[in-house]
């Protein structure tokens, strides 16, 4: 078939990417604490040019400086926010392009191994996986990362083959910014480099661990000295930031944990035997780029449960293109096996597979767009300033950081562990907040679609913002959100 087919479908795809990315993007899914967190760094890069967390107070000191290795995202969002301004679907923009890029290295990837018709299949099931859909549309660093994870993966192929020193070169670049995206990005360079060094070493590594390390170092060094400037001041602690101390002593009861919500957060559960037997299948009269694919998956899952201090199923987002992989692999071997099935066995088989995953993965996404269908956090925020000025000090969940011109939010003690409550008390206090907002979740609405609660729950004793509320406050307003749950504004004496 002609180049010109598979790279107009390649166009196609990508243009599918941008229409389930991009439609209703500042609404579905609802917005998420960490959304508020990470965009509010790139949103004070690009106004005060400074790398710091502008609402939270504690936390290892990042409101003084943000010393965490996942700049990335806020540097990227930070060049956004210069030109428009930064909001909910702004932000998420941000994640779309990164989408893009995801797709576009794995099909290179691909393509160079099993051919261009593979790696548009497998493209498709990809952006078709609800978790990759979902993850795309959150101004989060998963998806920043991943599409590292893929270009890596890409770079990696072009070395083995070619032995380019400029590609090693490259690979230890991008593998440093997937290292300053997330800790799970270091994760998934290492997985990748292992199952390269397992399986497809059919040339001498030296050459590349030199210019791949040099690469590494050029691009982390200046983050580590910004690192060790920042810690000098007593107010900033690198390893309480990182929550060094939250290491598991157990991973093995948090990841079937992780695991479990991964497939009935979206009601996923026909894929699991699919994605079980492709894995046991990549390991049985395979190549070996099947079995490198595989072993992607089992390492970062591994590794994942070892070092991971969070259990957020979201984090298995990053092995979603490998295994997508995997399964379509089956599929074509299945096709191709002229052993002792027949031709129609061979053809239902397949045909069976692809089918569960497909309308699975459909059913999924529309799933999403019907429950959430009306989640806009501006229409929350529209109704709390109808009782605030801008001028107003307002004290919330971190995802009202999201207010525009509506009210001043903030600052936020995100966390008071080891200080009195009364201490805590005064600290909020000496913030000076005109008013306080009291929701029914704590940190942040469900995820998925999960329905809130449409009551209010009494005041929690062991949450600061109800405290706030009970003891210095007065309601002076409520509502009921059919997506947000009941809201409620104190003003504050």
């Amino acid at each position: 078939m002609n180049k010109s087919v598979y790279k107009y479908g390649l166009f196609l795809l990508i243009v599918l990417q941008l229409g389930l990315g991009l439609s209703r993007l500042g609404s579905i899914p609802r917005v998420y604490v960490d959304e508020a967190w990470d965009s509010a760094i790139g949103y004070n890069i690009a106004t005060k040019g400074k790398i710091s967390q502008p609402f939270i107070k504690g936390f290892g000191g990042m409101g003084v400086q943000f010393v965490q290795n996942r700049l990335v995202m806020a540097f990227f969002c930070a060049g956004m926010f210069k030109f428009v301004d930064c909001t909910i679907w702004t932000s998420r923009f941000c994640s779309q392009i990164f989408a893009i890029f995801a797709i576009i290295g794995l099909y290179a990837a691909i393509h160079s191994w099993f051919g261009r018709k593979q790696a548009l299949i497998i493209i498709f099931v990809v952006i078709i996986h609800p978790w990759f859909f979902y993850v795309s549309r959150q101004a989060r660093p998963e998806i920043y990362y991943t599409a590292f994870a893929t270009i890596f993966f890409a770079l990696l192929i072009v070395y083995f083959k070619s032995g380019s020193s400029v590609v090693a070169f490259l690979s230890g670049i991008v593998a440093g910014l997937a290292a300053l995206t997330h800790p799970n990005g270091i994760l998934l360079i290492i997985s990748i480099s292992l199952a390269f060094v397992i399986w497809m070493r059919v040339r001498p590594v030296t050459k590349l661990v030199l210019l791949s390390a040099a690469g590494l170092v050029i691009t982390i060094i200046p983050y580590l000295i910004y690192v060790l400037w920042a810690v000098q001041n007593p107010e900033v602690s690198f390893w309480d930031q990182m929550q060094v101390g939250m290491l598991k002593k157990w991973p093995i009861f948090w990841e079937l944990g992780r695991w479990k919500r991964f497939f009935i957060r979206f009601h996923l559960l026909p894929l699991a035997p699919v994605m079980i037997i492709s894995w046991i299948a990549a390991w049985y009269r395979s190549s070996r780029k099947d079995k490198a694919l595989a072993t992607i998956t089992l390492t970062f899952s591994l590794l994942l449960a070892l070092v991971s201090v969070n259990r957020d199923d979201r984090y298995l987002v990053a092995i979603v293109p490998f295994w997508s992989a995997l399964i379509v692999r089956l599929i074509f071997r299945i096709m191709t096996n002229e052993g002792k099935r027949r031709l129609k066995t061979r053809f239902a088989t397949s045909v069976t597979i692809a089918a569960i995953y497909i309308l699975t993965s459909l059913i999924s996404i529309g799933s999403i767009f019907y429950h959430l269908r009306g989640a806009d956090l501006n229409k929350v925020i529209d109704r709390i300033a109808s009782v605030v000025e801008p001028n107003d000090r307002v004290y919330a969940d971190p995802i009202f950081w999201f207010s525009g011109k509506s009210y001043t939010y903030g600052p936020y003690l995100i966390s008071y562990k080891g200080i009195l409550r009364r201490d805590a008390i005064r600290k909020v206090q000496s913030y000076k907040p005109d008013y306080a907002i009291r929701t029914a979740w704590r940190i942040c609405p469900p995820l998925g679609t999960k329905k809130v609660s449409s009551s209010m729950p009494e005041f929690r004793e062991n949450w600061l913002i109800d405290i706030i509320c009970k003891r210095l406050g007065r309601k002076i307003y409520e509502f009921n959100d059919p997506y947000y749950g009941p809201i409620e504004v104190y003003k504050l004496e």
